[in-house]
């Protein structure tokens, strides 16, 4: 079972959904600390689902909201999406209008230091048994502790022969492609998109590299 985690964005959209009740204290065990740093960094209460909210390239190049509906639902249950304010949260989760940084601190830890002791401490739990493919920022990575999980599947893109600097479509456009192609792991080699095609697929212990590598053809 793959397992996905999702990059949070401090770009988002000043917007409000009257409707949005999908609840953002999906973790219990999270809840106490995410209502102490709202009371901190809260400045109104107007919701949007999450993957309305985020507006980055990650979450824009993504598309959540034409996703068929089997894909936005596995989405959904097999995923977590990082935030400076919640710790995780699922991407339909219904949250406000606050484009925190990770580098905010609240009694005395900047965001990403109080919420990596909470974070790890769940990675049991979270990862255990699963192929988790993060498709994070790597400085994030240290959210977690990998060494509960089955495999850790990691991505590398390169355009003719410089790796990508910022890969945040091409993490995107993986998820569509293994999502709404229903991808086992060895199904990965069939991953393309644009002119992007798996080049190599490396694996050492219970990390899988996979290399994608484009002639060039598009800019994305």
């Amino acid at each position: 079972m793959f397992l996905f985690l999702l990059p949070y964005s401090k770009k988002q959209h000043a917007i409000n959904y009257r409707d949005c009740n999908e609840d953002r204290f999906y973790l219990k065990e999270f809840e106490p600390f995410s209502r102490l740093l709202e009371r901190n960094f809260l400045q109104n209460s107007n919701l949007a689902p999450l993957y309305r909210r985020f507006a980055d390239t990650f979450w824009e190049s993504l598309e959540f909201w034409v996703l068929p509906p089997r894909v936005k639902e596995y989405i959904k249950e097999h995923s977590w999406v990082l935030s400076p304010l919640y710790g995780l949260l699922k991407p339909t989760a219904c949250v406000p209008y606050v484009p925190l940084s990770w580098k905010e601190e609240h009694g005395g830890k900047i965001l990403l230091e109080f919420w990596k002791e909470h974070i790890r401490n769940l990675s049991k739990r979270m990862l255990e048994g699963k192929r988790v493919i993060p498709l994070i920022p790597e400085e994030h990575f240290s959210l977690f502790d990998f060494s509960h999980a089955e495999k850790v599947i990691k991505f590398e893109y390169y355009r003719k022969n410089e790796k990508v600097k910022n890969p945040s479509k091409h993490r995107a456009y993986t998820l569509r492609y293994i999502t709404e192609k229903e991808l086992s792991l060895p199904d990965f080699q069939r991953i393309n998109f644009y002119d992007y095609k798996v080049e190599k697929v490396e694996e050492k212990g219970r990390v899988v590299l996979v290399k994608l590598r484009s002639e060039g053809k598009y800019e994305i």
